[in-house]
């Protein structure tokens, strides 16, 4: 009967080794993917340089300032969200002089570069005067309903990622350009502070609305520094809330990997039982992970979450071939043999789930940290 001992030894050893290999490989093989297939850099058409927030400008400036009333229908799978609110734009009778000038209306001075769908958008101009401050004697008011576009989604921490939503105001007539930056006139936001832009229902459920910013752009279209506009963004930066993100994504995984961390606690004689759970688990898992991912867009890496799911694959696989490999071992000794060859099942189960555990937390950790 030694042989066969031999032989179950081995198998439960092999079940382990797929445990290690399945942790170097989610360690290992993403960064070489990435370094063996670099992104290729395609030429742009436009350049866009920061400019500090607080920065005074060079030359001529129109005032911007935005009030976001609601924001709303966040899909990260479409990048994209809605928004209803006002802005309003100010400036002096310097700037004026220069609209009158080349004949541009106050509608004709900024757009919405990141709107998207303008044929459900609303607008309309209201003629209350604003009066901002000293000097700003012209003024623009608008309340309007868009839907924008979020160029960048965070997933690395995914779905524990703030997102951050931009409202881009940019400069659009020609004439209001200018290759050297003294016959630029710039958009100015307003200051935070003093003029916040975040309204009652700017939050979303789900979703905590933590910081409210402006950064300012030089945007150049063509060669560089040949046509140049000014850009204003504002930036509204969410957190998800982490018990929704536990309730929904977390906790249906962690039940089903604590079933099927629990499977080699089941009698090793209960061969057929112990085999079925692994599989179904793997379905199961699947499942899960397409519903996590269809509310993503597509990326180039893999998220916190994916990695985690990656690992549980291999787990559901490790657990099968450990219960696989225990139930021939129990068919093939002599009724004398069983008993001893039992005991050794069950200690090697009792490896197996130490070692699920231990390659758990080494993956979630690197996956979070790396």
């Amino acid at each position: 009967m030694q042989p066969q001992k031999s032989r179950f030894s081995w198998m439960q050893w092999i079940a382990i080794g797929l445990i290690g290999v399945g942790v170097s490989l989610l360690l290992a093989i993403y960064p070489l993917l990435s370094q063996a297939s670099p992104t290729p850099i395609v030429p742009s058409f436009s350049e866009i340089k920061q400019i500090d927030p607080d920065a005074k400008p060079l030359g001529q400036a129109i005032r911007v300032g935005l009030q976001i009333k609601n924001i709303y229908d966040l899909k990260l799978s479409t990048q994209s969200f809605m928004v209803d609110g006002w802005y309003w734009l100010s400036w002096g009778d310097e700037v004026q002089i220069i609209l009158d000038k080349f004949q541009i209306e106050p509608s004709q001075i900024v757009e919405f570069i990141n709107e998207i769908d303008p044929g459900n958008s609303f607008s309309q101009t209201l003629l209350d005067p604003l009066q901002i401050a000293p000097g700003l004697t012209h003024s623009y008011y608008v309340k309007f309903s868009k839907k924008f576009f979020i160029d960048k989604i965070s997933q690395e921490n995914a779905p524990f990622d703030r997102q951050e939503l931009p409202i881009n105001i940019e400069i659009v007539p020609g004439s209001l350009s200018g290759s050297q930056s003294s016959s630029l006139i710039e958009l100015l936001p307003f200051p935070i502070k003093q003029f916040p832009i975040a309204g009652e229902f700017a939050s979303m459920i789900g979703f905590r609305l933590t910081n409210t910013s402006w950064t300012r752009q030089i945007v150049y279209y063509g060669v560089p520094n040949d046509a140049s506009y000014s850009r204003a963004t504002a930036i509204f930066s969410f957190s998800p809330q982490l018990l929704t993100v536990f309730l929904k994504w977390i906790l249906p995984m962690i039940v089903v990997m604590t079933i099927v961390v629990l499977v080699p606690s089941i009698d090793a004689v209960l061969g057929d039982s112990r085999m079925a759970i692994a599989p179904a688990a793997l379905l199961t898992l699947v499942i899960l992970h397409d519903n996590y991912r269809s509310g993503f867009p597509p990326s180039p890496y893999l998220s916190f979450l994916d990695k985690i799911y990656a690992y549980n694959y291999l787990v559901c696989l490790a657990i099968f071939v450990v219960t696989l490999a225990g139930s021939n071992a129990l068919c093939r000794p002599s009724n004398k043999d069983k008993d001893a060859c039992l005991l050794r099942a069950n200690r090697w189960d009792a490896i197996t789930q130490k070692s699920i555990i231990m390659g758990f937390l080494i993956v979630a950790f690197v996956s979070w940290y790396g």
